[in-house]
């Protein structure tokens, strides 16, 4: 996560836009996503294909973007590197388990939520799937964005 080819993602107002793209491609993706189900549920596979591969498409570039973020904070938020040998420094550690903290009500409440809407909406497979991915998502992703938007500038030594 330190690799000097990624120090173009470290500085808060490239960080801020790479959160502002993840949430919007998020969105996106989802909804397309959604939008092929409905297509589906409406028999028009044709349609409902495009919008699938289309989804395909969407995930790529979402992966591509929640990597430059994560390498943008190195690793901080990803509680795998946590458990390496030698993953995080002290600096790190608490960074990490402050945005866990922070985020961890927000996340519950986000989730239930949406598993309340499903269940007590019923609006069907489709939206169901779309209300509950897109409140998944959110609640997955939400230490990764927080870290990113609220992380300060690094300090470089010499």
């Amino acid at each position: 996560m330190n690799a000097p080819q990624l120090e173009w993602t470290r500085n808060r107002a490239t960080r801020r836009k790479l959160v502002s793209g993840s949430v919007m491609l998020s969105v996106i993706t989802v909804g397309t996503l959604a939008t092929a189900g409905l297509l589906d549920e409406a028999n028009r596979r044709g349609a409902a294909l495009a919008a699938l591969v289309a989804t395909g498409v969407l995930l790529l570039g979402w992966i591509l973007l929640t990597g430059c973020l994560n390498a943008s904070v190195r690793g901080t938020a990803d509680p795998y590197v946590a458990r390496l040998p030698g993953g995080h420094d002290e600096r790190q550690r608490l960074l990490h388990a402050d945005t866990y903290r922070r985020c961890y009500w927000p996340m519950l409440g986000l989730l239930s939520v949406a598993t309340v809407s499903v269940v007590v909406l019923r609006p069907g497979v489709a939206p169901s799937l779309a209300i509950f991915l897109a409140a998944y998502v959110a609640a997955v992703m939400m230490p990764l964005w927080t870290l990113s938007w609220t992380m300060p500038e690094e300090l470089i030594d010499g």
